[in-house]
């Protein structure tokens, strides 16, 4: 459906997702805060007063920090991709959150710091984007021959400029409000009378949207709570003593009916998870929370789906609750269910609280089963969505830059993953980890040979990993970095590496070329051509000695986005090679659709040559390579029969164990393979 489209492009904005996964890594910080809550609860109805009151105090501090948490998580996540200074982002956000809470008066009631959720990420959010701004300026832009001085007081020049700019903006709407509300009355709650069908239904929808963008509804509209319960109390004492009709509303109604398993009826999630999740994540996910949504602690599926942020799960978090109050307010009204008749707490597990809360009656019980299963349907066609399309929050996984020598390759927290990827996404980082701890990358280059002259004419750059034993390993770890979105960072060290390399290739060979994998992940990502040329062009190379490596895998995802890459490189002078050809089901569409400057026949191919199908297979792919006009590359030979077949073709390059096997960099010049000389025939 054209909506449920609209909404999953929304729920993978990256900007959307960062926030819904600063919200998951403070997750514990809120478990902690509801558990010593839950604690204080006990501790109370055992008479624990004095430990109880302890651990509620340190429940609620615990709580209170959460919003600055928030705000140093997003800051560290957008400085690494914006790639300006971590520190200065971070104490420029900090900076601007308590000047604008301070101004707008969003100061906890508990502990005189920021509270605001909403303010949190907007003033990380727009402080990294002023700082990424003011970098493009000289005078802010920070140089490597700078001393230490000069970057300090540059980074402390552009903090200054950025909470003046960012705080003259706030005196101004600040001004702009009051400004309005001398003419208008626009006090929303004192409006809300707490026993009314409308204006109870307004409280609901409004705290379901509050908690949508991580603020918490209870907070904002505790007045009207508050008022609630005092109208409850005194009700109930009139109800025993006068006799008088209990009401419908109560302040108990809200947490045994439309908020089973918390705010937005949680508990039908979970259990529709539990019952229909495809995703292993998402099962593990529901077990988790199920005791927690059963005491109507709702965190982890709130933070975890995540229903805040998340313009998927956002319309029914908002629509069961709605329903539930409707349905159990005509209930009440048409006496199928008794009214409320006392306070329990929050926290009283759902049947328990609907069976004690109504006196005793079953139908109390049967009316929250009802609703449960009512928002278990309502929940059903969305979480499919998401289930569908793992659009769940899962663990932003850091790339230290230890792992390599080059300065380009920051810190930096990629989030593309969500919760049914969690396990997968933790087994990568262990595995990075590991590697960084154990050695080192380095590049290998297998040679290219022009048979007519048997002379190297270019290199393929290929990826090893060299552990503390100095054992050369095979890149596996790629997995791990695609997994976790890391792709780009890899690609873009290996270009700075190999760029320095055939600096020194061409000083010996200018002819010399140097052919480079790219991942599909890199080609597609933004700004991927401007980058490639930079580099370039910062480099003593030119166009023409850098070749670009594209896969199958990439041209299906993107045929479009993809011919305008290709376009715009070999505007510049890069070639563009296709490489794997021959293992793919469109091969030769794409040959059809796409202008290769070089096409590279698999070695898949080449093993078929012993026999008489596998000849005339590779004569089609040698005849479709050259119908296109491109230079035809042949990976993988190892045999003098393979190449006599290979050169009766009239194939030119050959590229394979027969020749050279990859080599290290300081092999190739020991070896003299870079002179534009003859070199040897082969390698063994």
């Amino acid at each position: 459906m054209p909506m449920y489209k609209a909404m999953s492009h929304l729920s993978a904005n990256k900007y959307l997702v960062a926030v819904s996964n600063v919200f998951l890594m403070a997750l514990p910080l809120v478990l902690i805060s509801t558990f010593c809550e839950l604690i204080a609860l006990i501790c109370e109805h055992f008479k624990f007063n004095d430990f109880g009151k302890i651990t509620q105090e340190v429940g609620r501090a615990t709580r209170v920090i959460i919003p600055l948490l928030i705000n140093f998580y997003l800051a560290t996540y957008l400085s690494a991709v914006k790639r300006i200074p971590k520190s200065a982002t971070i104490a420029t956000s900090l900076t601007v959150f308590f000047i604008i809470s301070y101004q707008w008066n969003f100061i906890s009631p508990l502990i005189p710091l920021p509270n605001s959720f909403f303010v949190s990420l907007l003033s990380a959010y727009v402080s990294c984007e002023v700082i990424a701004k003011l970098k493009h300026i000289r005078i802010f832009r920070l140089k490597s021959n700078q001393s230490f001085i000069d970057i300090s007081m540059s980074m402390l020049a552009g903090s200054i400029v950025t909470i003046f700019t960012i705080l003259s903006i706030s005196s101004l709407l600040r001004k702009v409000f009051e400004l309005l509300s001398s003419f208008f009355s626009w006090s929303l709650i004192p409006r809300l009378d707490p026993t009314s069908f409308f204006d109870g239904l307004i409280y609901e929808v409004l705290r379901g949207l509050l908690w949508s963008i991580g603020v918490n509804g209870h907070n904002i509209l505790h007045a009207y709570k508050a008022e609630l319960f005092n109208i409850t109390s005194i009700n109930i004492t009139e109800w025993h003593n006068y006799g008088v009709d209990l009401n419908i509303l109560s302040t108990n109604f809200y947490d045994f009916f439309t908020g089973i398993g918390g705010s937005g009826n949680m508990l039908s999630l979970v259990i529709c998870m539990l019952l229909f999740a495809k995703s292993k994540g998402y099962k593990i996910l529901a077990k988790s929370a199920l005791i927690l949504c059963v005491f109507n602690v709702n965190e982890p599926i709130l933070y975890g789906i995540p229903i805040i942020f998340n313009p998927i799960m956002i319309i029914p978090f908002l629509v069961a609750p709605v329903v539930s109050f409707v349905i159990s307010y005509g209930a009440i009204y048409f006496g199928v269910v008794p009214p409320l008749s006392e306070i329990h707490s929050w926290f009283m597990p759902p049947l328990i609280s609907g069976y004690m809360a109504t006196g005793g009656a079953i139908s109390g019980a049967l009316l929250q089963l009802l609703l449960i299963c009512i928002g278990i349907a309502i929940y059903l066609p969305f979480f499919k969505l998401m289930d569908k399309r793992s659009l769940g929050i899962g663990v932003s996984d850091i790339l230290s830059n230890r792992l390599f020598t080059s300065d380009e390759i920051e810190s930096k927290t990629r989030l593309t993953s969500f919760i049914p990827s969690l396990h997968n996404n933790l087994i990568a980082q262990r595995n990075i980890e590991k590697l960084q701890n154990s050695g080192e990358f380095i590049l290998y280059f297998q040679p290219q040979v022009n048979i007519d002259n048997n002379r190297v004419v270019g290199c393929e750059v290929l990826l090893r990993f060299q552990n503390k034993q100095s054992e050369i390993l095979p890149p596996k770890f790629i997995e791990d970095f695609n997994q976790l979105g890391l792709m780009p960072e890899l690609d873009f060290w290996v270009l700075d590496k190999v760029v320095k390399s055939a600096e020194r290739f061409i000083v010996v060979n200018p002819d010399f070329v140097v052919s480079i994998n790219i991942s599909p992940m890199t080609v597609l990502s933004k700004n991927f051509v401007k980058i490639v040329k930079k580099r370039i062009i910062e480099s003593t190379l030119s166009f023409h000695h850098i070749e670009l490596e594209f896969t199958e895998e990439l041209l299906i995802l993107d045929e479009k986005k993809v011919a305008e890459v290709i376009t715009e490189l070999q505007c510049l002078g890069i070639s563009v090679a296709l490489d794997d050809f021959g293992t793919g089901y469109s091969s030769l569409a794409y040959l059809s659709r796409f202008e290769f400057d070089k096409v590279k026949i698999d070695r898949s191919l080449v093993l078929n040559l012993d026999t008489q199908r596998g000849r005339e297979l590779f004569k089609i792919a040698v005849q479709l390579g050259k119908i296109t006009n491109a230079d035809i590359v042949v990976e993988g030979v190892e045999k003098r029969s393979e190449l006599d077949f290979i050169t009766s073709l009239g194939v030119r390059y050959i590229q394979g164990f027969y020749f050279y096997k990859p080599m290290a960099e300081d092999t190739l010049f020991q070896r003299g393979l870079l002179t534009p000389q003859q070199c040897e025939v082969v390698d063994n």
